[in-house]
């Protein structure tokens, strides 16, 4: 790859940061189409191809607005795009990111507003060595911002195990070899712009959890307690399951207890207050008895549906409600904490 062109996009779009930022923050679609399609076209991931990008990609009952796909034409990577300027931190947009990457089975998991960039490995669970790449466009240079962002470099993403670009201080002699030898495509190289050379691979950090790991089970889970932020759950006889919020707590408990069959739709509704005279928890129809629709509905693998606009402390309880309900202890659930 050729590392001018990336710079040449990436201060394209600082200009149109910095003529058009008023417009772009009122539109997200005219973000996507000024400052996150260019981008990602440089980066090798041509959106107009549908072997390499799906827009819109279905996950249950939402989209992610990109799926960067793999040599197997699965995803390896999901964007959810904003409009410029929209902070990026706001639990609601990592979590329904995560969920969606959890759902399936996707490791990596990115945001942006087409200024900035945050990347998370979503198989790690640690937050430190979870965020791979955070870059504000607009706020560093050119070149440096895209060292960076080839992390998203399309042949760097595929391989799984995405390196940080460095820039040696000499460029590498070019050799000339006595017989013919294979042709081994070299990541980045440009006569006139420095070489970029991939990182040497450091161990990778395991992200087996449960042999040393303190886990503590979610009966002990009081309210001083949802101060702290969870980053896995286990449950019996399953392998530990990456939760970055409350939230998704409680979705993981739900989309365990349907993969048990334990709850079906047999079982629905079910109320916050477990008597099904409130509000529903879950149900066949995203629909409270009331006749308003769910505020926030996530569709399980078989089809129900739960109301995940809770608090976090209403998250936990509502966890131990439903296996209280459907005959399994919390005490047999474990979390872990940051």
């Amino acid at each position: 790859m050729l590392l001018e062109p990336l710079v040449s996009t990436i201060e394209t779009i600082k200009s149109r940061i910095a003529t058009h930022g008023p417009t772009l923050r009122e539109n997200e679609i005219r973000t996507r189409m000024a400052l996150i399609d260019p981008l990602l076209q440089a980066l090798g991931w041509d959106v107009s191809d549908p072997e390499m990008v799906t827009p819109e990609y279905s996950v249950g009952n939402g989209r992610a607005d990109y799926a960067l796909l793999g040599q197997t034409k699965n995803p390896i990577a999901f964007i959810e795009a904003k409009h410029l300027g929209e902070p990026l931190e706001r639990p609601q947009h990592e979590d329904q990111l995560f969920t969606y990457a959890l759902r399936q089975q996707v490791k990596f998991a990115a945001l942006t507003d087409g200024n900035r960039w945050i990347l998370d490995d979503v198989s790690v669970f640690t937050g430190g060595e979870r965020r791979l790449l955070q870059v504000s466009i607009a706020d560093t240079p050119a070149h440096e911002s895209a060292l960076k962002l080839l992390l998203l470099w399309r042949p760097n993403l595929v391989s799984g195990q995405p390196v940080a670009a460095n820039e040696p201080v000499l460029d590498l002699p070019q050799k000339q070899p006595d017989v013919a030898e294979p042709s081994v495509p070299t990541p980045f190289v440009s006569p006139k712009a420095p070489v970029v050379q991939a990182a040497q691979s450091e161990p990778v950090p395991s992200n087996d959890v449960s042999a040393e790991a303190v886990w503590m089970p979610l009966s002990n889970i009081s309210h001083a307690s949802v101060d702290r932020k969870p980053v896995a759950v286990k449950f019996p006889g399953t392998a530990p399951v990456l939760c970055k919020s409350w939230r998704q707590i409680l979705v993981q408990t739900t989309e365990w207890l349907c993969k048990e069959e334990r709850l079906t739709g047999q079982q629905c509704p079910i109320s916050k207050d477990g008597t099904g005279i409130r509000r529903f928890l879950v149900s066949t129809n995203p629909i409270h008895k009331n006749g308003q629709d769910f505020t926030e509905p996530h569709e399980t693998s078989t089809g129900l549906f739960l109301e995940i606009n809770h608090s976090a402390r209403s998250c936990v309880e509502l966890a131990k409600l439903l296996l209280n309900k459907l005959g399994v202890s919390p005490e047999v659930v474990e979390l872990r904490f940051e």
